[in-house]
């Protein structure tokens, strides 16, 4: 597809879209990302389209799946919250010398693309779509390398503890 033909789209298709992801999100600035992405995809899959259905029903499917995706990943987000951590009202205390030499570990033992998505998440403190962008990948993919740090920093950190009990 060339760019007259998404911008037809866009014109055409893009207040269904995003009156569509606004009824499965109920959320304006959710909606509009979401149909920011069904646009950049329907760029990225323009030679997926077929032609056997309209190209209002290929939007649809795009937007549907995107929105889904972006529910299951926010409950996920809370699930994992709330298996992980416990909100604590006291300050945040720099880290010890020992929490500095656990931390380097972990990231030695990391490879580089999960070290570097962990970094801009929890230092940078950037959002997934930020940091899909940044690496040029989806956000899928970056939920999934954080989940892959999350496993690896944990049984670095282990033994570790152990030592400390």
């Amino acid at each position: 597809m060339n760019a007259t033909a998404i911008e037809a789209l866009y014109r055409k298709y893009g207040p269904a879209v995003l009156r569509r992801a606004r009824a499965i999100l109920r959320d304006e600035q959710a909606a509009r990302d979401v149909m920011q992405e069904v646009f950049i995809q329907a760029i990225q899959e323009g030679g997926a389209f077929r032609g056997d259905a309209s190209p209002m029903t290929w939007i649809y499917r795009i937007t549907t799946n995107l929105c889904l995706n972006r529910i299951r990943d926010e409950g996920r987000r809370a699930e994992l919250l709330a298996e992980n951590y416990v909100v604590d009202e006291e300050p945040v205390r720099p880290a010890t010398a020992e929490q500095k030499v656990t931390l380097a570990a972990i990231l030695r033992q990391v490879p580089d693309e999960l070290r570097e998505i962990a970094v801009y998440y929890y230092v940078d403190q950037m959002s997934h779509d930020e940091i899909a962008q940044l690496v040029k990948t989806s956000r899928r993919t970056v939920g999934n390398r954080l989940d892959e740090f999350r496993k690896v920093a944990r049984a670095a950190a282990e033994p570790r503890l152990e030592v400390a009990s």
